[in-house]
């Protein structure tokens, strides 16, 4: 699911992006400040997302390995 969303982002982070250059290029007074600020923050929620998908990934893998570690242990 994390994934999915990530790749949602993703799309319209190039989707974007591709407009703005499209746009800078044939319109060059258009002001597109907003459009990079909105696509910025984009990027800052992906981060989000790929930090809190591995934080997660890591903590089940050490639940993981603390288990066997008991289980070896007994």
């Amino acid at each position: 699911m994390v994934l999915m969303v990530a790749a949602t982002v993703c799309g319209s982070v190039v989707v974007g992006g591709g407009s703005i250059i499209l746009l800078a290029f044939f319109q060059p007074g258009f002001d597109t400040s907003n459009a990079a600020r909105q696509i910025a923050d984009l990027l800052n929620t992906l981060i989000g997302l790929l930090a809190g998908f591995l934080a997660g990934r890591t903590d089940a893998r050490h639940q993981q390995q603390e288990e066997q570690k008991k289980k070896d242990e007994a």
